[in-house]
């Protein structure tokens, strides 16, 4: 009585196997294709999906294999929020520019054969911010590079009110609310390093992305070899508040 089941068993599991894997092939195409009213719609699912738990750089394989160096740079206000939002002029204390990534960079001769994600966790903000920096427009890249304080809208309303649903076309929203999501992940990684680096004090911060271009293979050994820069800027931003327990479990 037990044998068909037996023989079902395998069935079952195959076709299970089949509907997975064709899910996820379904959904690499569509993370990977092209720009369309599907996949706009379909997009804050394969966000979740494919950077989260299969976090992958998308750019190591051609026609878009890395050319360039990445940084992430952060710098903070050390005074009160008061303070702060009166500039220099009104004594605030800023601190110098800390160059993130390349203080989680191993030292020259030290080698990693497997990647330690504790140690890049720069790179990851990085590489998922400048392509959402990259597709807003001239006019919301300036926005964005503006002072926003104590939560204020970046782009001058709440995107998830129904007044953004009127203000913005569907995809423009689209764009908006994934530069939101990834701006708030970088604020968020500056906040918790100048709150370990500068003791706690820090009550706003202001974030850089740098690329620098890499030298090409026949002038690696020239000593004025140019590293072209480019980058893209958050302005100031209130320290994210974390509670402390997530706090304590990052520093």
């Amino acid at each position: 009585m037990t044998t068909p089941r037996i023989r079902k068993l395998p069935a079952a599991i195959l076709l299970i196997g089949t509907l997975i894997g064709g899910a996820h092939i379904g959904a690499t195409l569509a993370f990977t294709g092209p720009d369309t009213p599907l996949k706009q719609s379909l997009q804050p699912g394969l966000n979740k999906y494919f950077l989260g738990p299969l976090d992958q750089g998308w750019n190591l394989f051609a026609p878009g294999a890395y050319s360039q160096d990445e940084y992430l740079l952060v710098r903070a206000c050390v005074s009160t929020a008061d303070v702060c939002a009166g500039g220099s002029s009104a004594g605030a204390e800023f601190t110098e520019w800390r160059n993130v990534s390349a203080e989680e960079t191993p030292e020259p001769g030290v080698s990693r054969i497997l990647a330690n994600r504790e140690h890049r966790q720069s790179k990851v903000v990085h590489s998922r911010f400048w392509p959402a920096a990259a597709a807003l427009s001239p006019e919301m890249r300036r926005m964005a590079e503006g002072n926003h304080l104590d939560g204020q809208p970046v782009f001058g309303v709440a995107l998830d009110d129904t007044a953004a649903s009127k203000d913005f076309n569907p995809k423009v929203l689209s764009q908006l609310k994934t530069y939101q999501r990834m701006e708030d992940t970088a604020v968020g990684f500056a906040s918790l390093y100048a709150l370990r680096e500068w003791g706690g004090k820090a009550s706003m911060v202001e974030v850089r992305m740098r690329r620098d271009a890499v030298v090409p293979f026949e002038k690696r050994h020239e000593v004025a070899a140019d590293k072209t820069q480019s980058f893209m800027n958050i302005g100031w931003r209130s320290v994210v508040i974390f509670d402390e327990e997530t706090r304590n479990a990052w520093l």
